[in-house]
């Protein structure tokens, strides 16, 4: 087990206890694996060698985790590719929801009496532009397909073929147009961003029906 199995099986750990509670990114860095409490359990030396861990767990790799919204993962796999990357970009996201992917492989549980993995020595800093300096790269598993989770209920999502709507619990899961002003509405929003719309058939807050934008 590398660094990316051991943080994600400490984090599964503690959110298996409670399976149904809804964490968000900022949950993760500072509740569930804080680096003040896990540096020397899960042996990393400095804080960036744990935030290009973490950087590795929300950006999807091994498919151990699934953020909420596709393009913010997507902008994690971005940071993870540039010659500098911004290890700590993941706290501009901290309102983001994130669950774990159901489809993960099984790991071991951790041995809370095996000695904590050896540390290894702090790469020197970056010079010149204020960025931390990633650590060296670990070997990768071969990737695997994709798999997809309902947003809604968690349930896993047929992987053949395209999916508009969970067959579980019905739930929307792509953008639909307005049926007020034709803006493309966001499965996770409930209301329009253009017109105020409710996706839930409930009034529009501040316009009566008859004073609808359009």
């Amino acid at each position: 087990m590398d660094s990316l199995d051991r943080l994600y099986r400490r984090m599964a750990d503690v959110l298996l206890r409670e399976p149904a509670t809804a964490i968000t990114v900022g949950d993760v860095y500072q509740h569930l694996v804080p680096y003040r409490s896990v540096r020397a359990e899960l042996g990393f030396s400095e804080m960036a060698e744990y935030e290009h861990a973490l950087l590795r767990l929300f950006s999807g790799e091994r498919d151990y985790l699934v953020v909420e919204r596709a393009e913010v993962q997507e902008d994690f796999q971005r940071e993870l590719r540039s010659p500098n990357p911004i290890l700590g970009v993941y706290r501009d996201y901290a309102e983001v929801g994130v669950y774990l992917n159901p489809y993960a492989p099984e790991l071991p549980a951790l041995d809370p009496t095996a000695p904590p993995p050896a540390a290894v020595p702090p790469a020197p800093p970056a010079e010149g532009n204020g960025r931390a300096a990633a650590p060296p790269p670990e070997p990768v598993a071969p990737p695997r397909p994709r798999l997809r989770a309902c947003s809604g209920c968690r349930a896993p999502l047929p992987p053949d073929r395209e999916v508009r709507f969970c067959p579980h619990c019905g739930k929307c899961l792509t953008a639909v147009p307005c049926p007020e002003c034709s803006a493309m509405v966001e499965p996770e929003w409930r209301f329009c961003a253009s017109c105020g719309w409710p996706r839930d058939g409930g009034p529009i807050v501040g316009h009566p029906p008859e004073q609808r934008l359009r």
